[in-house]
């Protein structure tokens, strides 16, 4: 073999390798960070943008139904009051109605006493 471990590598406490294979984990480390490094910086940021942006439209459409629940709830109390104004009013219809047929079958029950 040629006196050294291909591969073996570990890592100590602060996260770098150690050990024969340290200075091959960390060229390799080295050389990922040069092939790949600006690019997953790169996305990194970009999906810290999108998660901020993500968030800023979940905050409007909260903000947004919340102002539509209010609506809707208001909406709802204003046809409530209305139902109860016609029922009411009906109600005094009908009285009156009920009270002028009084009068009605009166009338004709003292026209006939006249006869």
């Amino acid at each position: 073999m040629g006196g050294t471990l291909s591969g073996v590598a570990m890592k100590n406490s602060n996260g770098k390798a150690e050990g024969v294979g340290a200075v091959e984990a960390d060229s390799i480390n080295q050389v990922r960070e040069l092939l790949f490094g600006a690019d997953k910086r790169a996305t990194d940021t970009r999906l810290v943008q999108l998660d901020d942006k993500f968030e800023r439209v979940v905050q409007d459409l909260r903000a947004d139904l919340a102002a539509k629940f209010a609506d809707l709830e208001n909406r709802i109390e204003t046809l409530a009051c209305d139902v109860e104004t016609r029922r009411l009013n009906s109600i005094d219809d009908i009285g009156a109605a009920i009270a002028n047929l009084g009068a009605s079958v009166r009338n004709m029950g003292a026209s006939g006493n006249a006869r």
